[in-house]
């Protein structure tokens, strides 16, 4: 096979492009830090680094819906309590009111006192997060409590929800479940049937029937209480788990995804040197045509 002057010139340009095109490469991983950044680089490797970043961009959601319901538990287990707090306060004047020794002024002092306690519990009924009503259910833009009466719709009878990894945590508390009783009556009549009762000098119906309410109110409450401390529980481990798993799929994206800075320099400076050999061959191997003699 006769070797023409134009082979060995397309052969030597050949071989100095392609350096260049390592050496460009290189600089690509350098700057970028990863060994492969797209998918002509490593079809297979680029593959699994999508998966992983695809599936790291999930559990981030996941993990803001974890942070947004903590702030709801939260905010509910301090709420609940104070509500839990209120029933008990109720309970007590109710108690000392039912004591047929007390005198007019001592009912009616007791039965102020249970006016504002009611008061109280409609602003705690109306506690609001982020500009939601917090017992609201499915209607948190409607204020639940007002002038001493329920708006929340039956229907809103609905509580919140989040779904993280495959689990669903109910979480959401609603006006039905701490304000409202069986028999249909809630928080806010049974506080006024009470008062009514104080004036009208009724320690029976006081003993009989709104103590037994104020207690189921109270029971209920303390239910919704230990609920709302196991969701809590439930919130960390879901979020510690998270942050578990976001740190492994970072470190196996980082083994999958990033150069070796230090190979990265080697190679770069070997394809330096190589460069520069093939120049400097390439300057006495190819032959000089006319236009390099016109001066």
């Amino acid at each position: 096979m006769r070797i023409t002057n134009g082979m060995i010139n397309e052969r030597t340009l050949f071989n100095i492009q392609h350096s260049l095109y390592r050496i460009s490469k290189l600089h690509d991983k350098l700057s970028s830090g990863k060994e492969v950044s797209y998918p002509s680089d490593d079809a297979v490797v680029a593959t699994r680094a999508s998966n992983i970043s695809s599936r790291m961009r999930e559990l981030k959601q996941f993990k803001r819906n974890v942070e947004h319901t903590q702030n709801f538990v939260n905010i509910y287990d301090s709420t609940i309590q104070e509500l839990t707090n209120v029933y008990h306060r109720i309970k007590e004047l109710i108690v000392r009111g039912a004591n047929g020794t007390n005198d007019a002024a001592e009912r009616e002092a007791i039965a102020s006192e249970l006016e504002k306690l009611k008061e109280h519990l409609e602003d705690i009924a109306n506690t609001q997060l982020g500009g939601e009503y917090i017992f609201g259910g499915a209607k948190s833009d409607l204020k639940p409590v007002e002038n001493g009466k329920i708006q929340t719709p039956p229907d809103a009878n609905i509580k919140r929800k989040v779904n993280a990894m495959g689990f669903t945590i109910e979480y959401g508390v609603t006006v039905y479940d701490v304000f409202k009783l069986e028999n249909g009556k809630d928080a806010f009549t049974v506080i006024d049937d009470a008062i009514n009762a104080l004036r009208e000098g009724d320690s029976l119906k006081l003993s009989n029937i709104t103590l037994k309410e104020v207690n189921l109110l109270e029971s209920s409450t303390m239910e919704v209480f230990a609920q709302i401390g196991a969701n809590s529980r439930t919130l960390e481990l879901v979020s510690s788990r998270l942050t578990d798993i976001d740190t492994f799929m970072t470190e196996y994206l980082s083994k999958e995804q990033d150069a070796d800075l230090t190979k990265v320099l080697t190679d770069l400076s070997m394809q330096q040197s190589v460069l520069q050999a093939a120049l400097k061959s390439a300057a006495q191997v190819l032959q000089k045509t006319l236009v390099d003699f016109v001066s």
